[in-house]
């Protein structure tokens, strides 16, 4: 059986792809509306990792933890610069995409479309991203947090993770 943390991250990662996904699907329909579920979700996993970077992490790097050295830690952190820069290259496409649509020039269409098609791809390259990096945190990572650690600890990251949403 998963532990809390576990459960809990698994959860988040499901909502992630779901929200990325949606947002995709969108992007031929409605791209201001695939513009702001993206946000949403940029949102979101950006908080996420940048609390598992200042939070858990630093639990795998002290030597006074339980968890010391028990997880790679270092791939885990370049998987994350590689979702941040995915999403600021998301970002900037969509920014791209509504200048073109908002312009009079006429081939703006084309480029839309285009540029809508090589979104898509990089799309499809970080929902293939997260699916890894949630596939090895929830079966080694997260694990490891919720087998090592007592149960007020773990408490005590939920409430770390509170406080850290509201000082956002």
């Amino acid at each position: 059986m998963h532990g809390l943390v576990t459960n809990y991250f698994s959860a988040t990662h499901d909502k992630q792809l779901l929200m990325i996904f949606y947002a995709k699907c969108l992007l031929t329909t409605n791209i201001v509306k695939a513009q702001h579920v993206f946000n949403h979700v940029k949102k979101d996993i950006s908080f996420y990792i940048n609390w598992e970077e200042k939070v858990l992490l630093p639990l795998f790097e002290d030597r006074n933890s339980p968890l010391f050295e028990t997880y790679p830690t270092y791939s885990l952190q370049l998987e994350f610069q590689h979702c941040r820069i995915l999403i600021e290259h998301i970002y900037k496409a969509f920014e791209q995409i509504l200048l073109l649509i908002q312009s009079n020039y006429e081939g703006a269409q084309m480029n839309v479309k285009q540029q809508v098609t090589d979104l898509i791809t990089f799309f499809d390259e970080l929902e293939s991203l997260l699916k890894a990096i949630n596939i090895k945190s929830e079966s080694i990572f997260f694990p490891t947090i919720d087998e090592t650690l007592k149960q007020e600890d773990i408490a005590d990251l939920f409430l770390t993770l509170a406080h850290y949403a509201a000082a956002e």
